[in-house]
């Protein structure tokens, strides 16, 4: 009662301070010099997206996906975990069945052409796990993708970036010189230096994606109104549109070198703060800024050598 008191006096007052904050951030953090604009939107190309837990796949991308389906791109969307750990007044077993219906609806509404649930369980995905990366190979032999989603390697949250570390381990097996490998942000803010490659939205697509986030109504405790102000904000990033989706584009080798390069740096998750709501997006921002930034520009600096080599980058053991 008192927690929910308090968090009604400090709404307002946070989405004022979150507002002023996001805006200086975005515009004035240092951005790479090439970035590149809708460049992910081709057509007749199979678009593979993996996301960890239902609504993922919608705050990281919903905008691109839509535009996606308009120009008549094929797209398969695999949910990796059952979704049983979220936040709600559900018992298990009627939350992991809520949140597999909401993923139905979410191949509905955006169109996909075909959807999977690894049923993982939630909190606990594991990359070592041999199964699930054999299941993630079989997928990619069935669908063949042109280009894979993926979350970005630093996040806050183990089920993120194991499904990404599993995805690396069946492209190693899949197709090692795999070179369209978009990592795109959660609930874990990544830094503005590395992102290069953003897809705009105007008014009109901004609010189709607002209206996308209808369909998730199993979880009480987020507020997908922040995610909102995060995509308004990301315009600075590219100074134009009304909003965007940001992502950090690789391929294979450099995506491998990432993950060997944080492991050797001794990346946990738990180090950050996810993003939820307005009354943590603050804490998101600034948890262990210093090191989020000691990290990213390892990254940063991976994808340098990418951009200018075009070789293959080899981890040194």
């Amino acid at each position: 009662m008192f927690k929910n008191l308090v968090k009604k006096i400090l709404k307002h007052p946070l989405k004022l301070i979150n507002s002023i904050y996001t805006y200086f951030y975005y515009k004035n953090s240092p951005k790479r010099k090439s970035i590149e604009i809708d460049s992910m939107i081709g057509t007749g190309e199979k678009v593979l997206v993996l996301s960890p837990h239902v609504d993922d796949e919608t705050i990281g991308l919903g905008a691109t996906l839509l535009k996606y389906k308009k120009a008549d791109n094929e797209m398969a969307l695999v949910y990796l975990t059952d979704g049983g750990g979220s936040t709600s007044d559900l018992s298990r077993s009627e939350l992991v069945n809520k949140r597999r219906k909401e993923g139905e609806r979410v191949k509905e509404v955006y169109g996909f052409d075909s959807l999977y649930f690894l049923d993982e369980l939630d909190g606990q995905l594991d990359s070592s796990n041999r199964k699930l990366v054999e299941k993630i190979i079989d997928i990619l032999e069935e669908e063949k993708p042109a280009i894979i989603y993926t979350p970005f390697l630093i996040d806050g949250h183990r089920d993120h970036v194991e499904t990404t570390k599993a995805l690396i381990k069946a492209l190693e097996v899949w197709n090692e010189n795999f070179d369209k490998v978009y990592m795109y942000e959660v609930n874990c803010p990544i830094i503005p230096l590395l992102v290069n490659s953003i897809s705009i939205m105007d008014e009109d697509l901004y609010n189709k994606k607002r209206d996308k986030y209808k369909i998730f109504t199993s979880q009480w405790a987020m507020g997908f109104g922040v995610f909102r102000l995060l995509d308004r904000r990301k315009r600075w990033i590219a100074k134009e549109g009304f909003g965007a989706e940001i992502f950090v584009k690789t391929n294979f080798k450099s995506l491998f070198y990432m993950e060997k390069t944080l492991e050797k740096a001794d990346f946990k998750p738990e180090y950050f703060r996810q993003l939820s709501s307005e009354y943590n997006l603050l804490l998101s921002f600034t948890t262990n800024k210093a090191l989020k930034e000691e990290y990213s520009q390892k990254i940063s600096s991976i994808l340098s050598k990418e951009l200018s080599n075009n070789k293959i980058l080899q981890y040194e053991q």
